[in-house]
């Protein structure tokens, strides 16, 4: 019994001490309403809580996110949805189960070229 307490509470010593990572909340420059503000940065901040991160801020622009980025002083950007995010980022991360953009500037899928040709394939025989 008393291993265990003393394991449990080593346990607990190791999970407080580990680093907690800081988080920003991006609310886009173009939101100038304050209740659609509110109703963006709410959810974010609601999600900082819940994930146990330390709060550092808001910011209105990517280049500002990024920038606390780099300078180790944020390790999370929280937004409310994709689509606040510029389609001109960089870096951009994208998932295999992301719709591709085909219109507009910056629409590059990140595949080569030869991997999403249509490929010649010999007919099948059928017995």
């Amino acid at each position: 019994m008393i291993s265990t307490l003393n394991r449990f509470f080593r346990d607990e010593e190791l999970i407080m001490s580990a680093p907690v990572d800081r988080a920003v909340v991006f609310v886009p420059a173009s939101t100038t309403d304050p209740a659609e503000f509110a109703s963006i940065a709410a959810p974010c901040l609601e999600r900082v809580e819940v994930c146990g991160y330390a709060f550092v801020g808001v910011v209105r622009t990517w280049e500002d996110a990024l920038r606390l980025i780099r300078d180790g002083r944020a390790h999370v950007v929280v937004v409310a949805s994709r689509s606040h995010l510029p389609h001109d980022r960089r870096p951009r991360i994208e998932a295999v189960a992301d719709a591709v953009r085909a219109d507009g500037p910056g629409s590059h899928c990140v595949a080569p070229p030869e991997a999403s040709a249509p490929r010649s394939r010999r007919a099948r025989r059928v017995r």
